[in-house]
């Protein structure tokens, strides 16, 4: 019978909510057809369902209307009234002490309920009949449903979560109501064929949610029951006073305001949609404002709500324990109850088990499943066994999570066991169509109704018009373009904001029009989002703002298209938007979301740990997503078209008092682009998936006055309010093509990206340097002190003074132990300078963790030490990894007290295996059968490619400018000056290959050409003049006559042979817009010899078509490549010329100067040397915390080893020449240097380092003497055939290695044949030439006071640290020494010794290097064997 189950399940869900529901006389109503149940009281646990610590203070139910038109069904309409709903409800936190029986009774209910919700998540109804039949009924109830519901208001009143500042928050909704309409919006009744296209009309009137603080909680002199039905209305309209209700209506602090709308429903007939453009079904839905506010009171107290909720739960956790009784009538109770729960929660979080343990829970794990599966599989009718004694038995030592995961575990095993489909019909039986279900239950209730029977089944058939013969998937039959779905969504404004009080308005986030569409088609979904524009400001001003009003954001999201032969597209195009940094506005929305109210440790470390969790999630899922996408072959289609922010940085700096400096950042233009790549190879392009980045149009500028991005860039600053106009970075751009492999294939890298930069220009001045430390300024933090900022390490579980290993050196083989306080909290460790630091040093989350112990010989010989590291980082090379921190105890018990609180804390962010994985059927599960076998076993892992980088810029361009004003001591003459072009750098050719295969990585770089053009010297000569410049092959002297008579271009030097030079590219001068024109795609190309080949080593001397190439290869010491080195850099140099001009000197000189200049209107120190503090400031820091202070350590050597057996970085330099010519003012030249073939081999041990340093040919020309004269090399080899000059071995030792002898370093070198002239003019001229040049440096310089005396003295650093003892082992052959009497005379002396050879010993005495009373004695030798002095004089 229809109506007994109408009646009962009244019954049986309203009547859990309200008071003296009558079953009789809802059962004669229910036979009427005419319900109406009025002035109801509702139940204190009305609100159970939502499992929070809320209770209902007082509840009234207006009314409720339902009429059913039981003979007319389908002709008449069903009415359904909801009028005057008032809930008031308070805290319901009081935690009563419980027996060990009712605590698992309640945690067997409540396993119940979340075991059924996961079975009811699996549980998918696919029978077409149930689809069908289902569809029929809601089709009859809509088509005849007329819904009203009216004067919501429910009310939650707190005093307790915020003792002292009572707040209340609220849901009002004034009307919603649902009507059937005609083609013109008229009410109507849908009657016979009408019911084939229903349309429904939905008004949503005055739905807000409040939030009101300060408040004064809701009371009335009589019991609540006792109001009449118009003082409850008075009274959730108005409130209370003095016990009765109020008459003057109050304004609420709206987290929503009042928001009204509308919605359209219609649906066609079931084939109507076949051959029309209308959708099956059309919904479209209209917001007027949307309008969201958060105030700092409302946020304080949403904080102290989740606080006390977590307290309450965390109580709750340890009910059993809870005396019966008052703290004050039995202390002792009270202090075994702390104990245990104590005791209990620390052996949870510890997460040790003995073996015994973990043995006895994997004989409990098995036992439970097997018996748990085999009690389904004995009755197939009962989803859920909980009435079995052994299983309850051992529930009683298990928690919630494990009982839900081995019960999941046992369904799955029972649905594999049976077959799905078996097991699914099975449940089925038990489970009806019906949402609430009326079949099913355990037990059965004398009050439930019978089955309905088989009259009862045609009677509701023939009432909904449903015949099981039909069939509805005939839209499905249909064309692939029918649309069934269409949804639109439309908003007219929404807004957000943050207030500080009633009225006044931190920040507000406006956004006008929003429009977002969802059409559904047979196979095909699509989402359409637009955004008119939007704006967030501040009474500061604006923050960011759309520059279009119209289509600031458009996004389309398809699956399966129509047009496009992939699985989905994406396609969103952004305008720009102008985005200021106001800081007073950033500071003060910071500051609104800083916890000022101490908020306890347990919701902060639930918040961080859900967030954690949440972003663990969503990358597995993502990372899941993307193999699957990549193994199906899967293709979508990307296309991002985004004009990146427009950002403007005010400051308050005015170099001219009156105009502000404004950083002015472009962030250009940003797309991003899926597509196929018809030039690659055909094998390559089923291979990968490929992603196109452009990134164009980024600049930046300094402005000096007022501008808007609005206003076109102005280029006339003089004509506008802009005073001055600094460019900083020319407009550039990126290429960016990178591939993602879809299925793993050992010929080919995993990943693949390729960059080229076209250009790239940056200008640079001390104007722009100044300005740009202004703006720099404001991204510093302020040194604001709040007494009422609480940081997440004031309630710290463990904390204290422990000493950190701060790694330093080349390849981090130095270290030292730095003091610092750490605290621990929840699953999160923070390094602190001290314990009142308002910020920390480091931050680490203890999720995938470990904790291991370090031996003592692997850092020194120093005891208790920890190391926190990745979790699967092997322990004995823990120390050698730069992420892992290395922790020093003060004692051994300090030492486990953390090990053990960390393992705790690491153990607890770990966290279990999320049971709703558990809960995906079998077939979710990827088969492995279903991918390719993993044919890596026939490959070296470790030889296999996983990321292959290559980018190419083809032109960099740095510009230095300076002042030319004779007075820049003065900081304000030099902004405001005109600046002049001082030296422009250039680097053209520039490419860079990365590859990681296995755990290795291997760099190649190589730049065409360098070179610097001096732009102060240039308008003096009549060609450009160069700084320095590269060349190929081999480079001679360039000829002063050339230079003066203006024969040869001063960008070629005199050549001889092939030599070569590169130019950049014509298209590449302008940096403004012509190098859109020369963006080339990259290409994953490789460049022959580029990449260093660990198979092939070579010596660093191959000829080069470049200036430069360097290659750096980076092994694992588990590679098969590993050859006892772990860093190598070859780089391999051409020809390099330096020219130094004096004007040019003079001009960096004062660019230095005047990048050094600081601003008289601040105060500076300049000396910030901690021996400046003077005795009354130390007296008036007496209460510095001693511990805070860093302890002068020495460094920690040999932590990578002893001995020079292992190499941690290997520098291999080849250049072919390096030159430096002296140009005088006229152009030319006074001198030149040149060095021939630089060999340098530079070896890093783990606590010692070697040079190994071989100089070719050294020639000194004296250029203001023709080639000719016998006086023109200055400095030249005996034999111009040699190719070794001068050959030294400089070597250091470390007093723990086995190869120390008493001294520090070791030098050993020998010089071959050299012939030098002394001439005295020309030492002279090259000394006067620098004269001026160098200041004077006094920072090797000391001043010691000596008291007794006062007189003060001055000392050299090595005076006071004492000189290294130094090993010499120098051999010179052949030197031939010869002084002219002048520089046009033949008379000369000549000096020509066979060999000179210094030697020294190094001994100790009376102790050794530590000891204070030892004494260091170096012998030095020299032995000269045969030496000649002969002159010539002429008359």
């Amino acid at each position: 019978m229809l109506e007994d189950q109408v009646a009962y399940f009244l019954q049986k869900y309203l009547g859990n909510y309200v008071r003296g529901l009558n079953k009789e006389a809802l059962s004669i109503s229910v036979w009427r057809g005419d319900v109406e149940l009025t002035n109801m009281q509702l139940k204190p646990e009305a609100l159970n369902a939502l499992n929070l610590p809320v209770k209902v203070k007082a509840g009234f139910l207006g009314s409720v209307k339902l009429k059913v038109p039981w003979s007319r069904l389908g002709q008449d309409p069903v009415l359904v009234s909801l009028d005057r709903i008032f809930l008031l409800a308070e805290p319901a936190t009081e935690v009563e002490g419980c027996s060990e029986d009712a605590l698992q009774e309640a945690k067997r209910s409540r396993v119940r309920e979340m075991e059924t919700a996961l079975l009811e998540k699996t549980r998918e109804l696919q029978s077409e009949m149930n689809k069908s039949w289902l569809g029929s009924l809601i089709d009859t109830v809509i088509g005849n449903l007329k819904l009203s519901i009216s004067n919501i208001h429910v009310r939650y009143e707190d005093s307790e979560s915020n003792p002292g500042h009572s707040f209340a928050a609220g849901l009002n909704l004034e009307k919603l109501s649902a009507i059937t309409v005609d083609d013109y919006g008229n009410e109507i009744f849908a009657t016979g064929g009408a019911l084939e296209r229903i349309q429904k009309s939905v008004e949503l009137e005055q739905l807000s949610l409040y939030l009101d603080s300060e408040i004064s909680p809701w009371y009335v002199n009589k019991p609540w029951e006792l109001l009449l039905p118009s003082e409850w209305a008075q009274v959730f309209k108005f409130g209370t006073k003095d016990g009765k209700p109020d008459s003057v209506l109050k304004e609420h602090t709206y987290i929503l305001q009042p928001v009204s709308g509308n919605a359209k429903y219609s649906k066609q007939r079931q084939n109507a949609s076949i051959n029309s453009i209308q959708p099956l079904q059309k919904a479209v839905v209209n917001l007027d404002d949307v309008t969201l506010c958060l105030s700092k009171d409302g946020y304080e107290n949403i904080l102290k709500l989740a606080d006390n909720f977590a307290t309450f739960n965390q109580r709750l956790k340890y009910a059993h324990f809870r005396p019966p009784v008052s703290v004050k009538s039995n202390p002792s109770l009270w202090w075994q109850y702390a104990y245990q729960a104590i005791s209990d929660q620390t052996k949870k979080e510890s997460g040790k088990l003995s073996w015994d343990q973990v043995l006895k829970y994997a004989k409990l794990r098995k036992k439970y499943i097997s018996l748990y599966a085999s009690l389904l599989k004995s009755d197939l009718s009962r989803a859920i066994v909980d009435d079995n004694k052994e299983i309850e038995d051992m529930d009683r030592e298990l928690d919630m999570e494990v009982i839900l995961q081995w019960r999941m575990l046992a369904h799955k095993f029972v649905e594999q066991s049976l077959g799905s489909e078996m097991y699914t019909r099975q449940q089925k039986e038990k489970k009806s169509w019906w949402s609430f279900g009326w079949g099913g239950q355990s037990a059965k209730d004398e009050s439930e109704p019978v089955q309905f029977s088989t009259e009862d089944w045609e009677r509701l058939n023939r009432i909904i018009g449903y015949k099981e013969d039909d069939e509805l998937g005939v839209v499905t039959l249909g064309k692939r373009d029918a649309l069934n779905t269409s949804l639109d969504i439309l908003m007219r404004r929404n807004a957000t904001k943050l207030l500080l009080g009633a009225n006044d308005c931190l920040a507000e986030l406006s956004c006008e029009n929003i429009d977002c569409s969802v059409r559904l088609y047979p196979e095909t979904k699509v989402i359409d989002v637009k955004l008119g524009s939007y704006k967030l400001s501040s009474p500061n001003g604006l923050l960011a703002e759309s520059a279009s009003a119209s289509d600031s954001l458009v996004g389309i999201f398809c699956y399966k298209p129509f047009d496009v032969k992939v699985d989905w597209s994406l396609i969103a195009k952004a305008s720009p938007c102008y985005v200021t940094y106001l800081k007073d506005s950033v500071d003060g929305i910071v500051r609104f979301f800083e916890s000022h109210v101490p908020v306890s440790q347990a919701i902060a470390l639930e918040a961080a740990a859900a967030v954690q969790m949440t972003l663990d999630g969503v990358k597995r899922t993502a990372q899941q997503q993307v193999d699957r996408a990549l193994k199906d072959h899967a293709r979508f289609l990307l296309d991002l078209d985004i004009a990146a922010p427009k950002i403007t940085i005010p400051t308050n700096f005015c170099p001219d008092n009156v105009h502000a400096t404004k950083l002015m950042l472009d962030l250009g233009n940003l797309v991003i682009r899926t597509q196929d790549d018809s030039t690659k190879v055909p094998e390559e392009s089923d291979i990968y998936l490929q992603f196109d980045l452009v990134l164009s149009d980024v600049s930046a500028f300094l402005i000096d006055g007022d501008f808007h991005w609005r206003q076109n860039q102005p280029s006339h600053p003089k004509t506008s309010s802009v005073v001055g106009l600094l460019p900083v970075i020319d407009k550039c751009g990126i290429i960016v093509k990178l591939q993602q492999i879809r299925l793993e294939n050992p010929s080919f890298p995993s990943t693949r990206l390729a960059m080229r930069l076209p250009a790239l220009r940056f200008h640079f001045s001390p104007a722009r340097y100044h300005r740009l430390m202004q703006v720099a300024k404001i991204f510093q933090d302020s040194d604001r002190q709040e007494d009422s900022f609480h940081a997440p390490w004031y309630q710290a579980d463990l904390e204290g003074w422990l000493s950190l290993l701060h790694r330093k050196g080349v390849g981090n083989r130095e270290a030292v132990w730095q003091r610092r306080y750490f605290c621990l909290v929840g699953p999160f460790l923070y390094v602190l300078e001290s314990p009142t630091s308002k910020s920390y040093k480091h931050y680490i989350s203890l999720r995938g963790k470990q904790i291991c112990q370090v031996p003592a010989e692997s850092v020194g010989g120093v005891e208790n030490i920890l190391a926190l590291c990745e979790a699967g980082r092997s322990s004995s090379k823990v120390v050698e990894d730069a992420s892992a921190l290395i922790l020093r105890f003060d004692t051994d018990e300090s030492r486990k007290i953390w090990r053990g609180r960390l393992q705790g804390a690491i153990y607890r962010a770990s966290g279990s295996v999320s049971i709703h994985d558990l809960s995906k059927t079998y077939s979710d599960v990827e088969d492995p059968e279903s991918y390719p076998a993993d044919d890596k076993g026939l490959f070296d892992s470790a030889m296999i490619e996983k990321v292959f980088v290559t980018g190419v810029l083809d032109e960099l361009k740095i510009s230095f400018n300076y002042n030319l004003e004779n007075d820049q001591k003065k900081f304000t003459n030099m902004l405001l000056s005109k600046e002049s072009s001082l030296f422009e750098f250039r680097a053209i050719g520039g490419q860079v290959e990365v590859l990681m295969r296995g755990q290795d990585m291997l760099i190649g770089t190589v730049l065409k050409t360098l070179e610097i053009e001096d732009l102060v010297c240039c308008n003096a000569a009549s060609q450009p003049c160069y700084v320095a410049r590269s060349y190929f092959g081999n480079v001679y002297r360039q000829s002063v006559d050339d230079i003066e008579n203006g024969t040869q271009d001063c960008k070629d030097s005199t050549v001889e042979g092939d030599d070569e030079f590169f130019e950049a590219p014509e298209d590449l001068v302008d940096f403004i817009e012509p190098w859109k024109s020369s963006m080339k795609v990259p290409s994953f190309d490789r460049v022959v010899g580029l990449l260093p080949d660990d198979r092939i080593k070579s010596d660093g001397n191959e000829s080069l078509n470049s200036f430069v190439k360097a290659q750096i290869v980076i092994y694992d010491q588990s590679s098969h490549s590993y050859n006892n080195i772990d860093t190598q850099v070859i780089v391999t140099l051409a020809t390099l010329s330096f020219y130094c001009r004096r004007p040019t000197i003079l001009g960096v000189m004062d660019f230095v100067n005047a990048i050094n200049i600081e601003d008289e209107q601040y105060d500076s120190f300049s000396d910030n040397s901690i021996l400046n503090i003077s005795k009354d400031d130390v007296s008036k820091e007496g209460s510095i915390d001693q511990a805070s202070l860093v302890t002068e350590e020495p460094s920690l050597r040999g932590f990578l080893g002893k001995g020079k057996s292992r190499v941690v970085f290997n520098l291999r330099l080849y250049m072919e020449r390096a030159q430096i010519v002296l140009m005088n003012e006229n152009e030319t030249q006074l001198a030149t240097l040149s060095q021939d073939n630089l060999l340098t081999d530079i070896k890093v041990f783990p606590s010692s380092f070697s040079i190994k340093a071989a100089l070719g040919n050294l020639r000194i020309s004296d250029d203001s003497l023709p080639e000719s004269h016998a006086y023109f090399w200055a400095c030249d080899m005996r034999n111009p055939g040699g190719k070794s000059f001068v050959e030294l071995i400089f070597t250091s030792f470390n007093d723990g290695d086995c190869d120390y002898n008493g001294y520090e370093y070791s030098l050993l070198g020998q010089i071959s044949e050299v012939r030098v002239v002394y001439l005295n003019r020309f030492i002279q001229e090259v000394i006067s030439y620098f004269m001026g040049l160098v200041p004077y440096n006094s920072i090797s310089i000391i001043k010691f006071k000596d008291q007794v005396t006062n007189t003060e003295k001055w000392f050299t650093s090595s005076e006071i640290e004492g000189s290294p003892a130094v090993k010499l082992d120098i051999s010179l052959r052949k030197p031939i020494i010869v002084m002219p009497r002048q520089t046009n005379s033949s008379d000369y002396l000549k000096l020509d010794i066979v060999h000179i050879t210094i030697n020294n010993t190094c001994k100790w005495f009376y102790g050794g290097k530590n000891d204070m009373k030892a004494v260091h004695v170096d012998i030095l030798s020299i032995m000269v064997i045969f030496f000649s002095l002969s002159f010539r004089i002429l008359a």
